[in-house]
């Protein structure tokens, strides 16, 4: 599984979280549990639109440590199926044989796709 370390900041009114390795990576929340969902979220939608160059290998605990002290590192899991959700379909005509096809077909009405 791969995660990726968040800075929590408490604010008087917010739970703002960024990931310190995925520049402009960032979201908040109104309380903990809501900034942790938001976090899981932005992850997963920020992978899957950000452009390769700016995807960073996930850094490690000690080496953040070192460069952000007395901070809230929380490990954040991509989670698989939101990145999914956020990866963008495109649209192509092809030619299948008709049994394929309809395996296809079948495939597609059981995901919801169209």
């Amino acid at each position: 599984m791969k995660y990726y370390y968040a800075i929590f900041k408490h604010s008087k009114d917010t739970v703002e979280v960024e990931f310190p390795d995925l520049t402009g990576c960032v979201t908040f929340g109104n309380d903990w549990d809501e900034a942790l969902d938001n976090a899981t979220d932005v992850l997963a939608a920020w992978l899957a639109n950000a452009e390769s160059q700016f995807i960073n290998d996930p850094s490690s605990y000690h080496e953040l440590q070192k460069k952000y002290k007395n901070v809230n590192l929380i490990p954040i899991a991509l989670d698989e199926r939101i990145l999914e959700s956020y990866e963008k379909l495109k649209r192509f005509n092809v030619i299948f044989p008709t049994r394929l096809l309809k395996k296809v077909d079948a495939f597609r009405k059981k995901t919801g796709l169209k």
